[in-house]
């Protein structure tokens, strides 16, 4: 088992902490990017040990980096573009003698969110893989490929198609964004249906409480934002996590925890590149 595996979940939990539900074309108004765009989200992450490791303290684990860097082509059409970019740094990275540097892209509708397609680059040591998958909404279809790009020359993992899709699934990147114009509040609950990979899975998803979270970026008050997590993998059998995101107009998720297989890890904000998420200390009073 690898010590960097729980730094390597982290894309993927904030992600799925903050996804949507999907939903058909039409059955919402079309998204607006414009407050979004050029935003830059920083994220601070650091390791909990598992019990069994008690002789290990608590450690920064890495850096998060997302954005929605705008509207590129993509396939010949205009899509959104969402970059992620995950790097350990800190005792931990020094604890398993191993750098961490992996990027996500992904790429929407800009009206619907419904997912195009991305890339996954992963960086991690010597492992160097990468990850496309690509949505035919039309034809309810999706293809996924794995190719080692560590190995001379490259060799192609996996190349699999799925056919059967909902009419619009939407990956879990873009859909953070949408997140954050909804009617957050208290008892507000949403099942979700998100793609990941070459899986379509259902997520649950609640708002759990209104708390006071203290970052680097400031202090905010904040919806809790409790996420079932998913069975097996790198989760813990019936685990969960959660999300923070600012209560006022930002909508910024400010924080996240989860338990991992080996572990726990939060992740804080940092700090937003474009404007403040939460206008510093106190930033984040605003109310509902």
């Amino acid at each position: 088992m690898r010590p960097t595996e729980p730094f390597a979940a982290i894309p993927l939990l904030l992600a799925l902490a903050l996804a949507p539900p999907a939903a058909r074309a039409g059955d919402a108004p079309p998204f607006d990017a414009t407050p979004f765009v050029g935003e830059r989200l920083t994220y601070s992450v650091r390791w909990n040990p598992p019990w069994y490791m008690f002789f290990l303290p608590d450690m920064e684990a890495g850096e998060l980096e997302l954005e929605l860097a705008g509207v590129d082509l993509y396939r010949g059409k205009p899509a959104l573009r969402i970059d992620l970019r995950a790097r350990s740094s800190g005792a931990l990275a020094k604890l398993a003698n191993m750098a961490v540097d992996d990027r996500f892209t992904f790429y929407s509708d800009p009206g619907t969110l419904c997912a195009a397609g991305g890339t996954t680059r992963i960086r991690e040591g010597g492992r160097k893989r990468l990850l496309e998958l690509e949505y035919f909404q039309d034809e309810r279809r999706l293809r996924f490929r794995a190719t080692d790009e560590a190995a001379t020359p490259p060799k192609l993992q996996r190349d699999v198609t799925k056919d059967g899709l909902p009419p619009c699934v939407q990956d879990p990147f873009s859909a953070s964004y949408l997140y954050r114009t909804l009617p957050l509040g208290p008892g507000y609950a949403k099942r979700l249906v998100i793609g990941n990979d070459d899986k379509v899975m259902e997520v649950d998803t609640r708002i759990d409480a209104r708390e006071e979270v203290s970052t680097p970026a400031g202090r905010f008050a904040a919806w809790k934002v409790g996420t079932d997590a998913l069975k097996g993998g790198l989760f813990r059998e019936g685990g969960q996590f959660h999300v923070w995101i600012a209560a006022d107009g930002s909508r910024a998720p400010v924080k996240f925890e989860a338990k991992v297989r080996l572990g726990h890890i939060v992740g804080v904000l940092k700090g937003d590149s474009k404007k403040s998420a939460g206008g510093g200390e106190g930033g984040g009073e605003g109310q509902e």
